[in-house]
């Protein structure tokens, strides 16, 4: 998560309350994903909560992420760039040491990044990535960036190494965010009737998700971004879809664009008494770190999946613990060790480090 103290959220240097309750909103669901991936396989419901989460967040964090981008890109600010290297890394080596504690075995692979830890890795590519394509007219390079994606889905080689798919994948959406002014978006997405459509919108992908959820669980393979399109044949047996996977990636990002324009118009301005959830908009980068392995912990130290899959109320008890662990994850506590990792305070020769 980009968190770099990007205090000041617009020109005018306010920072802009949409933003941080969108952020909240993006990391309970990143915490709900991971949770709700342990129950899928039994459960029809968890399927289609997965579907309808996976639809719209990781796309709709990366926009975000582009949208607040534009200090490091544009002034090149290599020390706040990789330290999303350093995220990645950390997270690695943190999933590793719990996974083993807990299997009593441990297994490390340094450029496969599957899981959680991908994310670090598509920041750094994208934002150096974006300090290269700016100069371009950004309409051809967004133009130019959906089309790779489309077809990249047919060579196998572009898979989860170096989060090389997911980044072609995404890389789009922080792009299209780096291109736009958060308080130009904001004040577009505030009006009365573009609420409304939004949150039509995401019920009608609420009911899509959930009563159509076996017809339409193929497109996982494209949800997530990490998997080629032979995928749908080898993964959920629809060969006849794999000449179309172009035509699908296109699709998806038409309707992906206009899930995230519908998040982010159905977020307010301003929540009264909302001040407990701007403050985990603010830590996200924390929860985004702890929750994979504390997650591990739970369900696979601790039995904790198993137990609510005897007891049978793992669809009813999915939400509320997603809803905890955000919470306990969120306290202050963990800011100051964590921000100690990922933000070394290293300087640029001759760069002045100060924010």
């Amino acid at each position: 998560m980009q968190e770099e103290k990007e205090r000041m959220l617009s020109a005018g240097k306010t920072r802009i309350e949409k933003w941080d309750l969108l952020r909240a909103l993006l990391i309970f669901l990143v915490v709900l994903g991971h949770l709700v991936d342990y129950y899928v396989g039994g459960s029809a419901q968890m399927r289609g909560l997965f579907l309808f989460i996976y639809s719209f967040h990781m796309p709709c964090f990366l926009f975000v992420d582009g949208l607040f981008s534009k200090h490091n890109v544009d002034e090149k600010r290599y020390n706040h760039i990789f330290s999303y290297l350093v995220l990645y890394l950390a997270l690695k080596i943190l999933i590793c040491l719990v996974d083993g504690l807990i299997k009593h075995q441990f297994s490390f692979s340094l450029l496969g990044a599957d899981g959680a830890p991908w994310y670090g890795l598509a920041l750094l590519w994208c934002s150096l990535m974006t300090i290269f394509l700016k100069r371009f007219s950004h309409k051809w390079v967004l133009i130019g960036a959906v089309l790779l994606a489309c077809f990249a889905g047919y060579d196998g080689d572009v898979d989860g190494t170096m989060v090389l798919s997911r980044t072609l994948v995404f890389f789009p959406f922080f792009f299209a965010g780096y291109c736009l002014d958060p308080a130009k978006v904001a004040e577009k997405l505030s009006g009365k009737w573009v609420r409304v459509l939004g949150l039509a919108l995401l019920v009608l992908l609420g009911v899509v998700c959930f009563c159509c959820t076996d017809d339409i669980y193929f497109v996982r393979a494209l949800l997530t971004g990490k998997n080629p399109f032979r995928t749908l044949e080898t993964g959920y047996g629809r060969e006849e879809l794999v000449f179309y996977g172009w035509l699908l990636r296109l699709g998806y990002y038409a309707v992906v664009a206009v899930l995230c324009m519908a998040v982010m118009a159905v977020i307010p301005n301003h929540l009264r008494h909302g001040k407990a959830l701007t403050a985990v908009g603010r830590r996200t980068l924390q929860i985004y770190i702890l929750n994979r392995p504390a997650i591990y912990i739970l369900f696979d130290g601790l039995g904790l999946h198993t137990a609510l899959t005897a007891m049978g109320v793992s669809d009813l008890v999915v939400l509320p613990l997603a809803v905890l662990l955000t919470a306990i994850l969120a306290l202050p506590f963990w800011e100051r060790p964590i921000r100690a990792v990922i933000y070394p305070k290293l300087q640029e020769p001759g760069a002045d480090t100060k924010d």
